[in-house]
């Protein structure tokens, strides 16, 4: 556990008191507990040679009685020993236990005698379970005379005086503690306010301030703190400034821009390489081949990171083209920027396919008002060819006219120059309205006609201009290709939410010749048609489905088709019920 200083001064503190207090206490053993042994000692010794003075003089007296006389005299067991070890008196025993005593010719007091005269020993006694003074001295007739002498009393003044000791100790102790716990406070309050302001410095607050108002080493420290702090808050405020502005200029550029580390791994990445590479919120960290497993990306890369400026050079990734550069970072590392130049390619293809679509559509009309024309110049044509071709070259100037007028739409809706005006529109209502303009054509070839609303399905705020002309296109193309006798049913029900708005989903299903699969993904392109002879014949311009996708996704909707050849069409578009006023889709996407 992390202990603040103020703690570790005062347990340090404390402790040095509590060790001092331990160490007089342990030393007493050593400083008073000795001495007085040893002084013991020597009185003992000096009482066992007047013992052995008296036993010399009664020697013919009984051993047991012997034992208790001087035991009397002196205050001390006395202990009678014969050469072989055994107890012949002992004034600690009765009598009768004398003889049941084990052996003591081993014991060392009583070894040290018989081999120097007189023996000494400090030990514990198993016989009376104390610790004892023992001193033995041989005698003429070979016995051994000990004396013995209990330390209890010595032990009882040394715990004395380790009990005062320790009482005097605790108070000293207590009192140390007390001022140790003030000193420490008192000594580390100006480096907790620093290592306060220390770590809110750190975590990024660079505002907090010390004003350690000291004249000594902790106020130079808290001063040097302080200008560190205000050096650091306008040094790192110009560089978030600088970095706030280059983050925004690289997220803000249409170009594509991965910054990498000396290992190649992404260090930054804007939105626009995010979008290119279809990466992550925070791709840091990824490696080159987890960005983009394309040979030419990762030999970019490799260039780059051996110190290789890279001029411009052309990348596929997927179905995107690239325009790529890469520079080498002096520190390590590469920045490579991309263009994606899709877009443009499409564009530019877009562009050379409707010059020649529209050539091609206005080339036909023309072709055939020309000839006609000319045929008309002649004054003996006779009245009844003459009203022919005149009848021709008005069906085809209609034709021309209805063109101009569809791309005069689509560029109107694709400039911005057409503005939805919503307001509450039923839309079987609409797409009634729509079908009675075409019911003449319908009533030649016999055709039904039919609608089924789902009674859930709400009223919706649309431009109700923007939706006759959808139903009235849809209605026309499915008026074209369904032969006689055939059906067309329009379906109106409530779909499902999406981006939480709440949709209604609309379907125009006819009997007609169907369209071939391949043809589908493309049928709401301008002037793509999926069988271009008939259709040209039967007067259709080819921008009809294309107008229908930009009104539909100009409300925020989308439009989408399913076709079985011989079995029929059905477009199918879903609507907000509020519009979302999305813009426009580029021509290209039509």
């Amino acid at each position: 556990m992390k202990l603040p200083v103020h703690y570790k001064l005062f347990l340090s503190f404390s402790a040095l008191v509590a060790l001092v207090v331990l160490a007089l206490s342990l030393g007493v053993d050593i400083t008073l507990r000795e001495p007085l042994i040893q002084r013991a000692s020597t009185e003992l010794r000096r009482e066992l040679a007047l013992g052995a003075d008296l036993a010399e003089r009664s020697l013919d007296a009984p051993p047991d009685s012997l034992a208790r006389r001087m035991a009397t005299l002196i205050g001390h067991r006395v202990t009678v020993i014969e050469p072989d070890g055994r107890v012949v008196g002992d004034s600690g025993v009765e009598p009768e236990q004398v003889a049941g005593m084990e052996d003591h010719s081993t014991r060392p007091e009583v070894v040290e005698a018989r081999a120097v005269g007189e023996g000494m020993a400090v030990r514990y006694s198993t016989s009376v379970e104390a610790d004892l003074i023992y001193a033995a001295r041989t005698l003429s007739d070979g016995r051994t005379l000990r004396f013995a002498m209990s330390i209890s009393a010595i032990d009882e003044s040394v715990a004395s005086v380790r009990r005062q000791i320790l009482g005097v100790g605790g108070v000293a102790l207590g009192l140390a503690a007390l001022f140790s716990l003030a000193f420490s406070l008192a000594v580390t309050r100006p480096l907790r306010r620093m290592r306060t302001a220390a770590a809110l410095m750190a975590d990024g607050d660079l505002t907090t301030r010390i004003r350690l108002e000291r004249s000594d080493e902790l106020g130079d420290l808290g001063c040097a703190l302080d200008r560190m702090a205000d050096q650091l808050e306008r040094r790192l405020g110009q560089l978030e400034a600088e970095r706030a502005e280059m983050g925004a200029l690289i997220d803000s550029m249409a170009e594509g821009v991965l910054a990498l580390d000396p290992a190649g791994r992404v260090r930054r990445a804007n939105p626009a390489a995010r979008a290119i590479f279809r990466l992550h919120q925070d791709p840091r960290g990824l490696g080159p081949a987890e960005v983009a497993r394309r040979r030419g990306f990762l030999e970019l890369v490799e260039r780059s990171l051996k110190g290789e400026a890279v001029s411009t050079t052309e990348l596929r990734y997927e179905d995107r083209h690239l325009l790529a550069t890469a520079q080498p970072l002096p520190s390590g590392g590469a920045v490579l920027v991309f263009l994606d130049t899709t877009e443009l390619r499409r564009l530019e293809g877009v562009r050379r396919d409707f010059v020649a679509n529209a050539s091609h559509e206005l080339k036909t009309p023309l072709t055939v008002i020309r000839g006609h024309a000319e045929t008309l110049l002649d004054e003996d044509l006779p009245t009844d060819l003459r009203r022919q071709f005149t009848g021709r070259l008005f069906a085809n100037a209609q034709r021309l006219q209805a063109i101009l007028e569809d791309l005069l739409d689509l560029s109107r809706i694709e400039s911005g120059g057409w503005r939805l005006n919503p307001e509450s529109v039923a839309l079987e209502k609409v797409a009634r309205e729509a079908w009675t303009a075409l019911s003449g054509s319908a009533a030649a070839k016999e055709l039904s006609f039919g609608i089924e609303t789902e009674p859930t399905a709400p009223d919706i705020q649309a431009d109700r201009g923007a939706l006759t002309q959808v139903f009235t296109n849809l209605f026309s193309n499915a008026l074209r290709y369904t032969p006689a006798g055939g059906r067309i049913l329009v379906r109106i029900e409530a779909g499902d939410p999406h981006d939480g708005q709440e949709m209604v989903r609309v379907s125009v299903s006819d009997t007609g010749s169907g369209i071939a699969e391949p043809h589908l993904s493309r049928i709401f392109e301008r002037f793509y048609r999926a069988d271009p002879a008939r259709a040209r014949d039967d007067g259709g311009t080819g921008l009809g489905l294309a107008i229908v996708r930009h009104l539909v996704e100009r409300h925020g909707g989308t439009v989408g088709a399913e076709s079985e050849l011989g079995r029929g069409t059905t477009i199918r578009f879903t609507l907000p019920i509020q519009p979302t006023l999305r813009p426009s889709a580029l021509a290209a996407q039509s």
